[in-house]
C-alpha cells in the first residue's frame, strides 16, 4: 500500500478549477488498488470545500502547507499562529505595503486590496460568510498561515523582520506565502506517516509549484507536473506530462500504482 499526496492548484485542477477526466479515473483506481490518497495543499481547510474535488474520495487533507491534517473526517492536527505573533506580523506587513489574506481552519480575513482582485473575489464567492474583513475583526483572528500581495511592497524588509517566524515563499512577482517556521508540506506528510504507520519509502507526491518543492524532495518519489515551475521540476524525481495531457494518470501508470 502506497500513500499518494496531491497538490491541488495546477496539479489536480487548473486555473478554472477543471479536473481532467483521466485524473478522476486515476484517483478512483488508486482506491480500488488499496492505496491511500491525500490532498496536500497550501490552501487551508477553509478553502478546501469544493464538492467536485472532495467527491473524488480522498482519504485525507493536509492543508495550509502542513499546518492542518484531517484523516477520514477526523481532525488529527491543527497549528495556529499565536495571537501576539499575528498582531506583530500584521503590523509589519502593513508597514511594508503588503495587503493580507489571513488563512484559518474555518475563516479567512482579508484586506480590501485582496478582496478586489480575482482570487479574492473567488474566495468571497466560495466562502460567503466565512470570509471577513481583516480590519475590525481583530478579536476573531485565527490563522495557520498568511498570503500577501507583493507588487510595490518592501519584500526585503518584511523578510528580514519576519525571518524568525516564517518561511516565505514567493510565487513570481505577485504573491508570497508566509508559512510558520517548522511547517511545510513535507512535515505534514511526515506527521501523517507517523500517525498511520506508513513508511516514507511508500510515499509519492505530485506538485507543480515552489511550495511543493520540499514534499517532492521528501517523498520517496516526487513527481512534478509538466506544467510546473522550474523549482518543482528541479526537486522532483520524475517529470510527468501537463495537467491536461493526462499527467497524473500517466505517472501513476508508469510507476505501477494503477
Amino acid at each position: 500500500m502506497a500513500a499518494i499526496f496531491f497538490d491541488i492548484d495546477g496539479t489536480l485542477w487548473d486555473r478554472e478549477n477543471r479536473i481532467p477526466e483521466s485524473t478522476k479515473e486515476a484517483v478512483l483506481r488508486l482506491r480500488e488498488k488499496g492505496h491511500l490518497s491525500f490532498l496536500c495543499s497550501g490552501r487551508t481547510k477553509a478553502l478546501i470545500r469544493d464538492e467536485k474535488l472532495l467527491g473524488l474520495g480522498f482519504d485525507g487533507i493536509l492543508g495550509g502547507c502542513g499546518t492542518q491534517i484531517v484523516y477520514r473526517g477526523e481532525r488529527l492536527f491543527c497549528h495556529e499562529i499565536e495571537k501576539e505573533t499575528l498582531i506583530k506580523t500584521v503590523r509589519i506587513l502593513k508597514e511594508c505595503r503588503m495587503p493580507i489574506l489571513m488563512e484559518g481552519e474555518t475563516y479567512m480575513f482579508m484586506d480590501p486590496e485582496v478582496a478586489a482582485n480575482p482570487y479574492g473575489r473567488y474566495i468571497q464567492e466560495t466562502l460567503g460568510e466565512f470570509v471577513k474583513p481583516l480590519t475590525g475583526n481583530e478579536d476573531q483572528w485565527r490563522a495557520s498561515k498568511l498570503t500577501v500581495m507583493i507588487p510595490g511592497a518592501d519584500v526585503e524588509r518584511a523578510e528580514h523582520l519576519l525571518k524568525d517566524d516564517y518561511q516565505m515563499l514567493c510565487h513570481g512577482k505577485w504573491v508570497m506565502e508566509l508559512v510558520p517556521k517548522g511547517f511545510s508540506k513535507a512535515k505534514g506528510i511526515q506527521k501523517v506517516c507517523e500517525a498511520l504507520g506508513i513508511s516514507r519509502d511508500d510515499t509519492v507526491a505530485f506538485g507543480d509549484s515552489i511550495n511543493d518543492r520540499d514534499m517532492l524532495e521528501y517523498a520517496a518519489c516526487g513527481i512534478a507536473m509538466g506544467n510546473g515551475t522550474e523549482a518543482a521540476k528541479e526537486a522532483a524525481d520524475y517529470i510527468t506530462d501537463d495537467i491536461h495531457q493526462d499527467g497524473i494518470y500517466h505517472a501513476l501508470e508508469h510507476f505501477g500504482l494503477i
